[in-house]
């Protein structure tokens, strides 16, 4: 189950990890995407590292990505609901979200449903803010969302199971069990979960399986396989007809919809191989994913089906250089938007170089060419300098694109849109991060970015066309301190996203609240743990200035309580502890999609091994 609390950032942890994991020292996979390069991280990059994933309680990648200070996650139809995640000023379509190095298939529109995958198998998550197209390629323009599946360390055993259940008949269950040896590991997990939901019409049921085994070849390297399935079925309540003036807790449960509903599945299979020694390391990977959408609603059933085909090949030479190439095929199936393929190819190289001690500069390119938009350059330079173990500085720019999605190239109800361009922007960051020996951390970034061509629709035609520009820019502030069994966090952004159409006037873009806040604290005493914390998030309008209809400011917060007994864990907690009425999103059509009230919840987990 969700919960709202924000119980351990990555400014608090120090990367101490799980002693059963198997984690390296502080190299990012997401900065370098190649195994053994030593490049570092940013310092407004962060890691969610298995205690988030356990302290949280998080039931779905969208409730882990709920623990950290940059991602912005907004939901649809109640905490179960689509979920998707957003940084820095920017869309969830211009997020790339991978899970282990693969691009996850996102919808005809682009975005990327994070409520249907589980997060039993997830053992890491990295943010990486800001441009990366340089070396992912295209929808990176505001970073990259990067899940792991969760390793063990050589000789580890563990065996997992657990159920919870609460507020509005919500239930969840999962299992997990793995095994670590001399020749290679395993890890599987599974999860159920079923709510009647917030609203009329918004029960959701859902089941998942995950997995990953690594064999060892000796000389000839590692092989990996990675697979996961999700299959969810909800119903779409569609908004309120209740005006969010009028909410009490009870009136807006009422739905726009008795009758709509929706199905989808998920599948995705990965194979990596690793290999070489010395100054030479290697790794090819192959995928299959996919993403198929089922939907009844107007009283009429259509499905859309996103399948992704991928290969790639890196080297990492010498521990601090990587090129590498991608190939790709994205096909849609679907009754309404027809039957259609893209395919991609992309070339990309980085290297680190260390002019003194302390400090490295990283410049990286790609060029990425694809069926529907012409050859696309995309360079980035970062700089890192690290003087002590306290202090770490990082600058950067680097450009991003994103191509036209499915939906806007082939929308049935509008023109043709020959011609449509990929829209670009470049990006520029800066960051500062300090930790002392008392326990306490500190971070200061800021950023701004330009974007051209953006791709929007034509309120004539309903048509996508690139009509417009927009600039982003903001500031992040976090603060975390440690001391023995307590802990305490609070982080803030300010950012300020503005688009025009054409040659008109720069107005507020629709969906972009200029400040976000969260705090957190926790405590431990032997057996017991508690914290709390909320996440604030000011007003925000669905139409570009203020236009369309306002969503309302709002802070909510929560609790969780848990101890230890031998082979068990038994926890409850409570969600929007001060019944909160409020909504994340809306449209012009259905109003306003509103979130529970307080929620209660309670749970056990049984260590088995």
């Amino acid at each position: 189950m969700r919960t709202l609390f924000l119980s351990c950032l990555l400014f608090l942890s120090a990367s101490e990890l799980h002693s059963l994991e198997n984690n390296g020292a502080d190299v990012f996979f997401s900065v370098s995407r190649a195994p053994g390069c030593r490049c570092l991280s940013p310092a407004d990059a962060q890691t969610l590292d298995l205690p988030a994933v356990e302290e949280a309680g998080a039931g779905s990648a969208a409730d882990l990505l709920d623990q950290g200070a940059l991602p912005y996650v907004r939901r649809l139809n109640g905490p179960s609901g689509l979920a998707t995640v957003s940084l820095r000023g920017f869309q969830a379509k211009q997020t790339a979200v991978f899970l282990d190095d693969v691009r996850l298939p996102p919808d005809i529109t682009g975005t990327v449903d994070l409520s249907v995958l589980p997060a039993a198998g997830l053992g890491r998550a990295e943010i990486l803010p800001g441009a990366a197209s340089s070396l992912y390629g295209p929808d990176a323009e505001g970073g990259v969302v990067q899940l792991f599946t969760r390793r063990l360390s050589p000789g580890a055993r563990l065996a997992e199971a657990g159920a919870d259940a609460g507020s509005y008949g919500t239930r969840d269950e999962f299992v997990k069990a793995g095994a670590s040896g001399r020749a290679g590991d395993i890890f599987v997990a599974g999860t159920s979960g079923y709510t009647a939901g917030f609203q009329q019409n918004s029960a959701v049921a859902k089941n998942s399986a995950s997995g990953r085994a690594t064999l060892g070849l000796g000389g000839a390297g590692t092989l990996e396989v990675t697979a996961l399935f999700s299959r969810l079925h909800t119903g779409l309540p569609s908004g309120t007809p209740v005006p969010v003036s009028e909410w009490n807790g009870s009136a807006e449960r009422r739905a726009n919809s008795l009758t709509d509903w929706q199905t989808s599945s998920r599948g995705f299979l990965a194979a990596s191989w690793n290999g070489g020694s010395g100054n030479l390391k290697l790794r090819a990977d192959a995928s299959l994913s996919s993403n198929r959408i089922n939907a009844f609603q107007y009283g009429a059933l259509d499905g859309a089906t996103v399948t992704d085909r991928g290969l790639s090949a890196r080297a990492t030479l010498y521990g601090s250089s990587v090129i590498g190439a991608e190939s790709g095929l994205s096909s849609l199936g679907s009754g309404t938007y027809g039957d259609h393929g893209i395919s991609s190819f992309g070339f990309f190289a980085q290297t680190a170089l260390e002019p003194a001690r302390g400090l490295q500069v990283t410049p990286s390119a790609r060029l990425d060419r694809s069926g529907v938009y012409a050859a696309r350059l995309s360079p980035k330079l970062s700089v890192v300098y690290v003087p002590d173990e306290k202090w770490k500085f990082s600058v950067s720019a680097g450009a991003g694109f994103q191509p036209p999605t499915f939906a806007d190239l082939y929308n049935p109800w509008a023109a043709p849109a020959p011609g449509l361009k990929p829209e670009t922007s470049m990006n520029y960051s800066v960051g500062l991060d300090y930790g002392s020996p008392a326990g306490w951390r500190a971070g200061l970034s800021g950023y701004y970015c330009r974007v051209r061509d953006r791709i929007t629709l034509d309120p004539v035609t309903w048509g996508a066309e690139n009509l417009s520009s927009a600039y982003n820019y903001g500031l992040e502030a976090r603060f975390g301190w440690a001391s023995g069994p307590l802990q305490a966090s609070a982080a803030y952004e300010r950012a300020v996203s503005m688009a025009r159409n054409g040659g008109g006037p720069y107005a507020l873009l629709n969906f972009s609240p200029r400040d976000r806040s969260s705090v957190s604290a926790a405590a431990s005493f032997g057996a017991w743990r508690a914290s709390a914390g909320g996440r604030g998030v000011s007003e925000q309008y669905t139409g570009l200035g203020h236009g369309g209809l306002r969503l309302p400011e709002y802070w909510v917060f929560g609790a969780r309580l848990s101890r230890k007994a031998g082979p068990a864990e038994f926890w409850a907690g409570v969600d929007n502890i001060f019944n909160r009425h409020y909504a994340e999103t809306a449209d012009v059509f259905n109003g306003w999609f509103p979130q529970p009230g307080r929620t209660w919840s309670a749970g056990v987990t049984m260590r088995l091994l």
